[in-house]
């Protein structure tokens, strides 16, 4: 992995945050804790040109919205981790009952995904786009993850292997990415 060197060297500035962070945010003062964060960069470019015209490229979604389906998945864990917990991974149909869907993240205000799921869940743009011909298709499912995820080690070894993994098997040529 490129990144692995320098995913050492934030390891050690991430678990000295920890100390600062978790009273921090037991005192409910997560803003606090996260001004202090040491965000991790990779390293070379994170972007691969499109060998194709978007109007035939299969679109992935991945979004941190933190939803999961009532009834049929376990509700994603509701709270940052800050140890080596790999985040949880969830694989939504495109297809999905909405009214089956559930908001598990307790990190943003659902005010305008529950008024309108697109803001951060965009099936209806996305398969607008479909049928107007701008993109070609749309991967079978949209993979969801739950945002805040403080250590980005077990995000970057094991989480986006997964991720990437399942989109290659559906042949998925580009993904978008909506954070919530």
């Amino acid at each position: 992995m490129v990144d692995a060197p320098s995913l050492k060297d934030w390891k050690i500035k991430y678990e000295e945050w920890t100390g600062i962070a978790v009273p921090l945010f037991k005192e409910g003062k997560a803003k606090d804790a996260m001004a202090q964060y040491p965000w991790f960069t990779t390293q070379g470019e994170p972007f691969t040109k499109l060998s194709k015209p978007l109007s035939e490229a299969r679109v992935g979604l991945v979004t941190t919205g933190g939803y999961s389906i009532e009834g049929e998945q376990e509700p994603m864990r509701a709270y940052p981790t800050f140890g080596d917990e790999v985040p949880q991974v969830r694989r939504i149909p495109m297809d999905v009952d909405r009214s089956r869907l559930r908001i598990d993240h307790p990190g943003y205000d659902h005010k305008y995904a529950e008024e309108d799921m697109n803001a951060n869940l965009p099936f209806d743009r996305l398969n607008e786009l479909v049928e107007e011909g701008v993109i070609g298709s749309l991967s079978n499912e949209t993979i969801m993850l739950m945002g805040l995820q403080p250590n980005v080690e077990p995000l970057i070894e094991q989480a986006i292997p997964e991720i990437v993994g399942a989109f290659q098997q559906d042949e998925v040529d580009l993904v978008l990415l909506v954070p919530s």
